[in-house]
C-alpha cells in the first residue's frame, strides 16, 4: 500500500483501485471485531466481504454513532454511569476493551472530565485517549483514541497541510487554542507537533491561557445544564461568570499573548502559521491595523478553522479580508489567509487551495448522497458528503461515514473529470467554497470556533 504522501501522485483509476482494496480490507477487519458496526451492516444485508456498489451500505451518520450513549443510558451526562459508559465504549472499538476493569470505576463522578480521565487511566495499557466534538449543543462527542490511532491521524494531517500549504517544521506554529484540552482539533495540534518532533526545530506556542475542559465548554456555551439546584447554579452563577471573565481577562491575554509570539518570531525571522477561530482572529487583526500592521517572514500564513459559533457583526469574508491587510509578507504583500474543513469525527482535513477549493486528501474515498443515501452520479454534485477512510481512520473502529453536511462535490473518486481537475493542479477531490451547509446538528460544525 503506497504511503499517504504517495497518493498525491497516484493517478485517479489507480488510487481509486487502491482505495476501495484498502476499504474492502477495513471493512473486513472491524466486521469481525466490532461488534456496533457489525449489527448495523448485517442488517443491511453485508457479510464480512463487501461488494464497491454496498460501499454505502457501510455508512453510519457519523453525529449519531459517537453520541449514541445518550440513548442507550437515557441521559446526556455519562458521568452519572460510568459502567454502561464503558459497556458503550467497548461496543463501539474494534480492539479486545476489558470491561470487568469497570468496576473499579466510582458509582458516578462529579463532572466529564474526571470520568473520562478515570477511564483513561483504566486502560492507560492500551495507551486509550478520549477526544470530543466542540460539544457546544451540551452533548458531545465521545470518540477513543490508541496511541496507533493518533499517530496515523497526526500523520494525514501534517502530510496534507505539508502539501497544500508547505508548512513543515521550519514554521513556528502559533495557535490560538488551549495547551489542554479534549477537543479533537486542539489534541491533533498538540499531539502532531509532538509526534513529528517538530518542537525540537519551531516554536509552538499556545495562546489562550486556559484550559477547555468539556464541562466549562457545556456551561459556556449555554445550551445543556444539569437538573436540579446544580443545574441552577450553572446557569446563574458560572456561566455569567465564565462569560464575564472570558471578556474581562481572558481575550486581553489570548491577543497579547498571540502578539508577543508573532513578535519573537519576526524577530527570529521564521514564518508563522498562525491558526484559530474567526472570531479570535478577528481581535488579532484589528488590534493590528489599528497600529500599523505587522510584516512577517516569507511562507508564513494564517489559517481560519471552525465557523462560526455565535452571532457576530462581522461576516467570515470581511474577517478574512482585514487579517489580509493586518498581516503582510516582507513584500508587503497581504498574507495567505485559507480556512480548514473537518469534523471531530474524521482523521482528516480538507485545506483551502489557492483557487479556495478544499481539497480532500487522495487517501480518503469520498461520494455525496442524496437524501435516501444514494451516490450522486456526476462529477460536480450537491449531496451529503460521505467518506470513507481506511489509511488515516487506524483500527479503532470503521472509519466509513456520512456526514451531515450538504456539499457541492467535484470530482468524487468514482466520478473524475480530468476537465474540472481544480485550476490548482491537484487532480483530487474538492469541495467549492460557500458550499458547505450542515443541515441539522448546527451547532456541532467544526470545533475551533468554540475554545
Amino acid at each position: 500500500m503506497p504511503a499517504l504522501s504517495d497518493f498525491y501522485h497516484l493517478p485517479p483509476a489507480e488510487r481509486d483501485r487502491e482505495l476501495l482494496e484498502a476499504i474492502q480490507a477495513a471493512h473486513a477487519w472491524h466486521y469481525a471485531r466490532n461488534s456496533a458496526y457489525r449489527a448495523t451492516v448485517a442488517a443491511r444485508g453485508v457479510g464480512p466481504t463487501v461488494a464497491p456498489e454496498q460501499l454505502p451500505r457501510l455508512l453510519r451518520v457519523s453525529a449519531i454513532t459517537f453520541k449514541g450513549y445518550v440513548e442507550q443510558l437515557g441521559t446526556p451526562f455519562p458521568q452519572d454511569q460510568p459502567q454502561r459508559v464503558v459497556g458503550w465504549l467497548a461496543d463501539q472499538l474494534s480492539l479486545p476493551l476489558p470491561r470487568e476493569r469497570s468496576a473499579a470505576l466510582r458509582r458516578r463522578y462529579r463532572s466529564l472530565e474526571a470520568l473520562l480521565t478515570a477511564i483513561e487511566a483504566l486502560y492507560a495499557d492500551l495507551g486509550l485517549e478520549i477526544v470530543t466534538s466542540s460539544g457546544t449543543s451540551g452533548v458531545f462527542t465521545l470518540m477513543v483514541r490508541d496511541r496507533e490511532a493518533a499517530e496515523v491521524a497526526t500523520r494525514a494531517y501534517f502530510t496534507a497541510i505539508a502539501h497544500t500549504w508547505q508548512i513543515g517544521p521550519q514554521h513556528d506554529m502559533i495557535f490560538v487554542m488551549p495547551a489542554r484540552t479534549r477537543v479533537a482539533m486542539g489534541r491533533i495540534a498538540s499531539i502532531g507537533t509532538r509526534v513529528l518532533d517538530w518542537e525540537s526545530e519551531s516554536a509552538v506556542t499556545y495562546t489562550m491561557p486556559f484550559s477547555a475542559d468539556p464541562d466549562t465548554i457545556r456551561v459556556r456555551t449555554g445550551r445543556t445544564f444539569r437538573r436540579g439546584l446544580r443545574g441552577l447554579w450553572e446557569e446563574q452563577a458560572l456561566r455569567r461568570f465564565m462569560v464575564w471573565a472570558y471578556g474581562a481577562l481572558a481575550e486581553r491575554k489570548v491577543l497579547a499573548e498571540t502578539i508577543e509570539a508573532l513578535e519573537r518570531s519576526r524577530t527570529r525571522g521564521h514564518p508563522v502559521l498562525l491558526l484559530g477561530g474567526l472570531v479570535q482572529l478577528d481581535a488579532i487583526g484589528q488590534h493590528l491595523l489599528a497600529h500599523g500592521g505587522m510584516a512577517l517572514p516569507a511562507g508564513s500564513r494564517v489559517a481560519t478553522g471552525g465557523g462560526m459559533k455565535q452571532a457576530y457583526p462581522r461576516s467570515p469574508d470581511e474577517i478574512r479580508a482585514d487579517l489580509g491587510r493586518a498581516l503582510v509578507g516582507i513584500d508587503g504583500r497581504p498574507l495567505p489567509v485559507s480556512d480548514v474543513y473537518g469534523m471531530a469525527e474524521a482523521h482528516w482535513a480538507a485545506f483551502q487551495c489557492p483557487e479556495g477549493n478544499y481539497h480532500i486528501p487522495p487517501w480518503v474515498y469520498v461520494a455525496a448522497l442524496d437524501d435516501d443515501d444514494r451516490p450522486l452520479e456526476g462529477s460536480d454534485v450537491v449531496g451529503f458528503l460521505a467518506f470513507w477512510d481506511p489509511l488515516g481512520g487506524g483500527s479503532l473502529y470503521p472509519p466509513f461515514f456520512r456526514t451531515a453536511d450538504q456539499v457541492r462535490l467535484v470530482n468524487a473518486n468514482a466520478a473524475y473529470d480530468a476537465a474540472k481537475r481544480c485550476p490548482c493542479g491537484d487532480d483530487s477531490p474538492y469541495l467549492r467554497p460557500n458550499s458547505i451547509q450542515r443541515l441539522d446538528l448546527i451547532e456541532e460544525a467544526g470545533c475551533g470556533a468554540t475554545l
